[in-house]
């Protein structure tokens, strides 16, 4: 007798009954057709293979890393208890061992230099140094171009050209120095006198310093503008003590002025450009400067002989002039 079996369609559920059949054979399902079962089915127990490679995998990771925790946990207890100190006293010895020698070459390096400074003839180097400043004087009163840096040097290097230049007048000669030793637009006269060549300057305050435009200063007292006004005519005629002494020059004029505010009866006013203060220079004074080119500007005052002195018809309002 032949043993039914009852198996429900995977696919569409309906009941078939089915008798034996061979391995070759698969039976199906009466309605849809599909195959009532696979062999996988047959043994549902089996799980897929590559299920069980996955889990495989997976348990050998994990007992490596129980493997590895558990070493760790053997070896750090010696690695805690592991003695150091052979290390330390190695590192120590070495940073000890580069300290000695950096020491050593420091004591050498100093006692060189001390040995060098020892050898200095302090008395000699002075000799030396008075020698070689003496020729730098002599070459710089000498007017040495190698030593005109700035443009007062340059200029007075151009000026003794100029007063040794035979091409050239006297009238000339003393006119060209004049223009270099004076401020830009100053007003130079050469002429003949009694006496023999005068040479007069008459240059602007504000062409020689700040503050001083118009009929403006930058003053507040009488006095302070009187003791600039020299000193800036000192600066002048300083260059033209210096080379217009061989130059048969009889008398010298220097004068600076300024613009004031003239007041007229009735009330009306004029701007003027007034010689505040003039100085004038006799040939025998000339001759007791010296050639030098570092000739203290202050110490010209002097030999200064005031030709005009306007300050008393001045005032200075406190609007300024």
């Amino acid at each position: 007798m032949t043993k039914m079996q009852i198996i429900k369609c995977p696919k569409c559920g309906v009941k078939n009954r089915i008798n034996s059949y061979s391995d070759d054979k698969r039976p199906v399902c009466g309605r849809c057709g599909a195959s009532l079962f696979q062999k996988e089915q047959e043994h549902p127990t089996n799980p897929p293979p590559q299920k069980n490679k996955s889990s495989n995998i997976r348990s050998s990771i994990l007992i490596v890393l129980i493997v590895l925790v558990l070493f760790g946990i053997m070896v750090t207890p010696s690695l805690m208890r592991k003695d150091f100190s052979q290390l330390v006293a190695a590192e120590v010895e070495k940073t000890e061992t580069l300290k000695k020698q950096y020491t050593d070459e420091l004591t050498v390096k100093k006692a060189s230099l001390e040995k060098e400074l020892y050898a200095i003839d302090s008395q000699d180097l002075r000799r030396r140094a008075t020698k070689n400043y003496k020729i730098l004087f002599e070459a710089r009163k000498s007017f040495d171009k190698r030593f005109a840096l700035s443009p007062r040097e340059k200029a007075q290097l151009r000026m003794r050209n100029l007063s040794s230049d035979s091409t050239k007048s006297l009238h000339d000669a003393i006119r060209s120095i004049a223009k270099e030793a004076s401020p830009t637009g100053a007003e130079i006269s050469v002429y003949e006198s009694s006496k023999g060549i005068a040479l007069n300057i008459d240059f602007e305050m504000s062409s020689m310093t700040s503050g001083e435009h118009g009929t403006q200063t930058k003053h507040h007292t009488k006095d302070s503008l009187r003791k600039e006004v020299i000193s800036l005519i000192s600066r002048v005629t300083n260059d033209i003590f210096q080379f217009c002494r061989g130059l048969n020059i009889s008398t010298i004029y220097v004068g600076c002025r300024h613009y004031v505010t003239t007041s007229y009866p009735g009330g009306s006013k004029k701007k003027e450009n007034l010689v505040l203060y003039k100085i004038k220079i006799q040939k025998d004074q000339i001759s007791h400067l010296t050639n030098d080119p570092f000739l203290d500007i202050y110490s010209t005052t002097k030999y200064l002989k005031v030709e005009e002195d306007n300050f008393n018809e001045i005032e200075i309002s406190t609007h300024r002039i």
